[in-house]
């Protein structure tokens, strides 16, 4: 699905999102990300550097959703995510962050195709609306 040009410019504008990921016996897990940036227009990259359950539940099943928000408007993203620890994926999302980051440990980029984009924001009209 391609991410419409609004949301990109509000996925800039959102310092922190929360990635949700659900492992084989469907217990979730939600992680903070601020390392992130959208590639093209249906590619999300984000840096591991301290995943753990996140990481094990990609590798499980790569469903992943996303929650960013900013006061009352907000997006749910959801997607399908590969994670890289090696090769060319791994060596440009590395190189991307350490220019911003330089002291970033970077043990993984994953890389999210989305799939759905949801409006997250708390009006009748909108809420849970796909995009």
């Amino acid at each position: 699905m391609i991410i419409p040009q609004e949301i990109q410019d509000f996925f800039e504008q959102v310092p922190v999102m929360a990635i949700s990921t659900v492992d084989a016996k469907g217990i979730p897990n939600v992680s903070a990300i601020a390392s992130k940036k959208i590639i093209d227009d249906d590619t999300i990259w984000t840096i591991d550097t301290f995943h753990n359950k996140t990481l094990q539940n990609i590798k499980q099943n790569g469903n992943v959703a996303i929650a960013l928000w900013k006061d009352s408007v907000g997006y749910q993203i959801k997607g399908k995510a590969t994670h890289y620890k090696s090769g060319e994926v791994f060596e440009k999302g590395k190189a991307w962050i350490l220019t911003l980051k330089p002291q970033k440990i970077v043990k993984g980029v994953i890389v999210i195709k989305v799939t759905d984009i949801y409006y997250l924001t708390p009006e009748y009209k909108l809420a849970g609306k796909n995009i």
